[in-house]
């Protein structure tokens, strides 16, 4: 279903990061472009996942996840995280694990280790409010955007 303000939409710039998590004894991760901060005191981000996504019913049960900031030359990472077989994503991948046993990307220029705060509905999504527990910058770089990434989400899928 085209809309006229959708154009407009695609024009907003996010950036493309990892969320990563432990679930059922493995590991799983998924790209996610609706991602900001939403508070410095406590510091809160915001996380939007479509309800019908594994990762959804996975940090609903597990109650947190890590965001890996990506770098801008990261497009193998990716697409690597788009197969649809959840337990052979980190296939390739060195990672280390977060204080909170989530995965974190050996490539990540830095991470947000989050436990929820709050799951809202927000109609075909969950906006996930996050309460970051640890983190850090592990080296320097441009971060990934959606001004690199070669597609568009309209949220057909």
């Amino acid at each position: 279903m085209e809309k006229s303000w959708q154009d407009v939409l695609d024009r907003f710039h996010y950036g493309i990061y990892l969320v990563t998590l432990a679930a059922d004894g493995l590991y799983n991760g998924m790209v996610a472009s609706w991602v900001a901060q939403c508070s410095h005191t406590p510091a809160l981000l915001t996380l939007a996942i479509r309800k019908n996504r594994l990762s959804h019913s996975q940090i609903m049960q597990s109650g947190r996840f890590t965001v890996n900031l990506l770098a801008k030359e990261a497009m193998q990472e990716v697409a690597q995280f788009k197969i649809p077989d959840w337990k052979r994503k980190f296939d390739g991948f060195e990672y280390d694990l977060s204080a909170l046993g989530n995965p974190v990307l050996k490539d990540a220029l830095g991470y947000l280790d989050c436990t929820v705060e709050r799951a809202i509905d927000t109609g075909d999504h969950t906006l996930f409010i996050g309460r970051i527990t640890g983190g850090e910058m592990r080296k320097p770089g441009e971060a990934l955007s959606t001004a690199q990434y070669p597609g568009q989400y309209r949220g057909e899928k």
